[in-house]
């Protein structure tokens, strides 16, 4: 019986005929994010940027969505993604750091759609310097960006601030996940945000994950582990 790895070639051409990647383009940069929503942890945001033969071995490799992966999983192929990647970049954004950041936004009448936007552009600033740099001795590629959507007009704004978006094609779309550059940043800033859980368990010599919220909110030093603002919404249920 043909193991996985011998269907590869059959299962990356069958692909290449669905076409169901953004063709047209040398490099797609994905951008997306974890921890969004979860009082443990940090906010992770990645950025992956992959040629369209690296999308499709990544398909064929079984990337989607990082909500639809076990942890296990989610680990192995973020090493594939990595190997596979032209450049990546991750923005780790701890709890204690999100803390003082969201109190500063919402003093200045901003929110965390401020705080996404300025995180998936340093990410994919980061990418997109690094390609430019791996080009310098080559003719420029052309390159799309696709980003999971939130706040169309702040990503942009932030965007344009550095880099020449008349020469790159910026998409941003609520169903962003399905493309495979974008499921790929996921994974990574889920593997990211779960690594950093793990470090500072082993750190602490207890699972952080096993700490229910009344608990947690007791706990010294809690905002170096936790959103407090989300802590407190899962306590006022």
């Amino acid at each position: 019986m043909a193991s996985h790895e011998d269907a590869k070639p059959l299962i990356i051409e069958i692909l290449r005929e669905l076409r169901l990647e953004p063709s047209g383009y040398d490099v797609i940069i994905g951008s997306d994010e974890a921890g969004k929503g979860e009082w443990l942890g940090p906010l992770t945001v990645a950025a992956v940027a992959l040629s369209p033969e690296g999308m499709l071995t990544l398909r064929a490799e079984g990337v989607m969505d990082s909500k639809e992966l076990e942890s296990r999983r989610i680990l192995e192929i973020a090493e594939k993604i990595k190997q596979t990647s032209i450049a990546f970049h991750v923005v780790t954004i701890t709890p204690r750091r999100f803390n003082k950041l969201l109190k500063e936004l919402w003093e200045e009448d901003r929110n965390l759609n401020d705080l996404l936007a300025w995180a998936h552009a340093r990410a994919i600033e980061t990418v997109y310097r690094i390609i430019k740099e791996k080009e310098k001795e080559k003719d420029e590629a052309t390159i799309m960006i696709l980003i999971d959507e939130f706040d169309r007009l702040k990503t942009e704004e932030r965007l344009r601030r550095i880099l020449e978006l008349r020469s790159i094609k910026v998409l941003q779309s609520p169903d962003a996940e399905e493309i495979v550059a974008v499921a790929a940043a996921g994974i990574l800033a889920k593997a990211a945000c779960e690594a950093w859980i793990d470090r500072e368990s082993a750190r602490l010599s207890f699972d952080l994950r096993k700490i229910p919220p009344m608990e947690a909110s007791k706990m010294k030093n809690r905002e170096a582990y936790f959103k407090i603002s989300y802590l407190h919404k899962i306590l006022d249920r």
